[in-house]
């Protein structure tokens, strides 16, 4: 009998092992729609390892999670639009799993008005968009009285095929405050190729160019691709596209068509923006009718149309709405700081960024409230705070250090074990 109690006591360090190691999620697909946060970061891979769920780090980055990105209704490589690319998965790929989070989405978020709209505004879900003006107008003021003046007009010549729920229409207009690089499409490629697009001082942007397109389906497919955090590029309406960066920093651009076939003329110009309206109709039956035309969205539509969505193409699938750490401020503002150097919590509370991060926070845990969400309080469990932030931040950086990321892995494993969801 003492033998036994012997072999038992030295078992018990390999139990614990064991036991901490619990694979409570094998074999299920783990997806993260994320901004920066999710983009290329270990935090995911770390979770997979300890709960043996699968994940898939190359396509989740720049991909399925796009760093720079918002839940804006008009961005392509926004929240929304990368829902799209996750649902086509479905029959490729395990998605049984998906966290959601966007800290970027604090743009739409004023300190002391909170987020425009309610809970009660209306599902918006994003379609599809396309050019409805033939050159650049030269102001967003033009922009909007070119497409009051003509949108009765551009509505009725749609064809059927291309009326549906989520559309958007857009009218460039150019901002001279603005560099930019236009790309005109000389000729197309007839046999389609590799072409490779350096953009300013980020890395090339290597693209597989269809064949047979024409000049308007090659600048339309053009005009869809991302270029890079903080970068868009707009469609102009004629035979070229705008390329340019969020900011005026003078960042040219070229492109080598290679072997394609493709011949482009790029020169400088203004940046191009986009004046947009959004059908709001339910079907293609209320297309014509001007009140189902809007140009702003709010982000509570946003997201519950993005709710919807996702519950209804992934009816078996997991959603959870993820509340990350969030501690993007100066580590060396006079007004957080004690004199003891260490950080005044009530006047951290009271910064700006704070504030507009709880307020948007608050609307993500009500609308995963309203469908049935659970949300994983990340940055309640997992044990960083203005004591110890230095430990797991830089100053002025939203993104975490390796050790904070690491903490964050650890919280989600310990929650999913426990069940300590909200």
């Amino acid at each position: 009998m003492k033998k036994l109690f012997v072999v038992w006591v030295m078992l018990l360090p390999l139990w614990g092992q064991l036991h901490a190691q619990e694979k409570i999620l094998q074999g299920k697909g783990f997806w993260t729609l994320f901004d920066s946060l999710g983009d290329g970061t270990p935090w995911q891979q770390q979770f997979a390892d300890q709960t043996g769920c699968i994940f898939y780090p190359k396509l989740n980055r720049r991909y399925i999670s796009y760093g720079g990105s918002d839940s804006a209704p008009a961005t392509m490589n926004g929240t929304l639009g990368r829902a799209k690319l996750l649902v086509a998965l479905k029959d490729s790929l395990p998605i049984d799993i998906i966290m959601i989070s966007n800290t970027n989405d604090m743009n739409f978020t004023d300190p002391d008005t909170g987020v425009e709209g309610s809970i009660d505004d209306e599902p918006w879900m994003q379609g599809s968009k396309r050019t409805a003006a033939k050159s650049v107008l030269d102001s967003k003021e033009a922009a909007k009285a070119y497409c009051e003046k003509n949108l009765r007009k551009i509505l009725k010549a749609t064809p059927k095929a291309q009326r549906a729920a989520g559309n958007m229409l857009v009218f460039p207009y150019a901002n001279p405050n603005r560099h930019g690089n236009r790309i005109e499409i000389i000729a197309p490629s007839k046999h389609g190729g590799e072409i490779c697009f350096h953009v300013g001082r980020s890395p090339r942007v290597n693209l597989t160019l269809p064949a047979g397109m024409s000049v308007a389906q090659t600048r339309e497919w053009l005009a869809s691709k991302f270029y890079g955090a903080g970068w868009s590029a707009v469609d102009n309406g004629d035979n070229s596209f705008t390329i340019s960066y969020y900011y005026d920093k003078n960042n040219k651009v070229w492109v080598d068509t290679k072997e394609s076939g493709l011949q482009v003329a790029v020169t400088d110009g203004p940046r191009v923006e986009e004046y947009v309206v959004f059908y709001t109709g339910k079907d293609a039956s209320g297309w014509t009718k001007s009140c189902n035309w809007t140009d702003k969205v709010s982000l509570w539509s946003c997201y519950k149309g993005l709710m919807e969505y996702l519950k209804s193409n992934l009816p078996n699938t997991e959603i959870y709405w993820f509340m990350p750490s969030y501690f993007n401020f100066d580590f060396n503002a006079p007004e957080v700081l004690r004199a003891d150097g260490s950080f005044d919590e009530e006047a951290f509370e009271k910064t700006e960024r704070n504030r507009k991060w709880m307020q948007l926070s608050a609307v993500q845990r009500a609308i995963a409230q309203r469908y049935n969400c659970r949300v994983l309080e990340v940055g309640k469990y997992c044990g960083i705070n203005l004591k110890n932030v230095r430990d797991y931040y830089l100053s002025k950086d939203p993104h975490l250090k390796k050790e904070g990321y690491a903490q964050w892995s650890k919280a989600l494993y310990e929650i999913f074990k426990a069940g300590k969801w909200e």
